[in-house]
């Protein structure tokens, strides 16, 4: 079955796990819980609740990665009632004859990149608002599918800001932003880091990340399964951002050690430049093909994990 990060799936209508890999093992697809929907309605989970979550009601979901060595949520593909594709929410919500405030300004900003010549089949809509669990506060999460298209909306974004039809973000979004993210490095360090990379902005009164999924071709080949050995900081020189926005990003580094740094943390992704010098914390991991590489990020929330860039 095809299935890509930025996909969900969803178990029984109440349980919507986001898809974490391409990779398929045992028959399983590889995910992590992300909303619950109760009584109450959708209910977005970190990743100790949903964890908890899943071994108290639904171990049979436990899976060891034995390709990335991780444990994560492991769908059968027998049991996948409903495939939600970002893709399909430009479609239905262009099609949508009455649209809410944030609906409105995630159309807003996919109409801005049909007009300026991406088509429509290479935009998506992932997160609350494909699952329609969005509201006031939501953020607007687009998708663009292929490496040179990315770069073509990072280039809009610019133009858009400057012509005024979008806006950047105000201090306080950054702000709300960094503390959503909860991450290792400062505030200072996390907005110098972002204002580079030029995949946020503001739509209507909505803020808008823009992440990248390249074509199938255009992916890196890994050299898994891959096996953690320790944790580690390192320092070097990144010498290929070539795939710094893919999923996971990745960075090509001079290192006696280590060949790459690598994260599937989106605070991480675009984080370097080739030429800078960064600090990488996070843990060892060797291939199949006995090479070395530091994975960034082995929650969602990368406690005691980073990338940043030093002078």
């Amino acid at each position: 079955m095809f299935i890509r990060p930025k996909d969900y799936i969803t178990l029984g209508n109440k349980l919507f796990f986001a898809v974490v890999s391409e990779y398929q093992e045992d028959d399983r697809v590889l995910t992590w819980l992300r909303y619950v929907k109760d009584e109450n309605g959708m209910h977005k989970l970190d990743t100790s609740q949903a964890n908890e979550l899943i071994k108290k009601s639904h171990p049979e979901l436990l899976f060891h990665s034995h390709y990335a060595d991780i444990k994560l949520h492991g769908i059968s593909l027998a049991s996948i009632e409903k495939v939600y594709r970002p893709e399909q929410t430009v479609v239905r919500l262009l099609e949508k004859p009455s649209l809410d405030n944030k609906q409105q300004d995630a159309i807003k900003i996919i109409k801005h990149f049909l007009e300026a010549g991406i088509k429509e089949e290479f935009i998506g809509i992932t997160g609350s608002l494909m699952l329609d669990t969005h509201n006031e506060k939501s953020d607007v999460d687009i998708v663009i599918y292929g490496r040179d298209r990315f770069y073509e909306a990072r280039k809009l974004i610019i133009k858009f800001i400057e012509s005024g039809q979008l806006q950047p973000l105000s201090e306080s979004q950054w702000r709300d932003a960094y503390q959503r993210r909860d991450c290792e490095i400062s505030f200072d360090e996390y907005k110098f880091h972002e204002l580079r990379k030029y995949n946020k902005c503001v739509s209507g009164t909505s803020k808008v990340d823009i992440s990248m999924m390249p074509e199938n071709y255009e992916r890196f080949q890994e050299n898994g399964p891959y096996k953690k050995i320790a944790q580690e900081k390192v320092l070097s020189i990144v010498t290929d951002d070539s795939y710094a926005y893919d999923f996971p990003s990745r960075y090509i580094i001079d290192h006696e050690a280590f060949n790459e740094v690598v994260s599937y943390t989106a605070t991480y992704t675009g984080q370097a430049k080739k030429g800078e010098k960064i600090e990488a914390a996070g843990f060892i991991e060797q291939g199949g093909d006995g090479k070395k590489r530091l994975l960034v990020g082995t929650s969602r929330e990368a406690d005691n994990e980073y990338i940043r860039v030093i002078a």
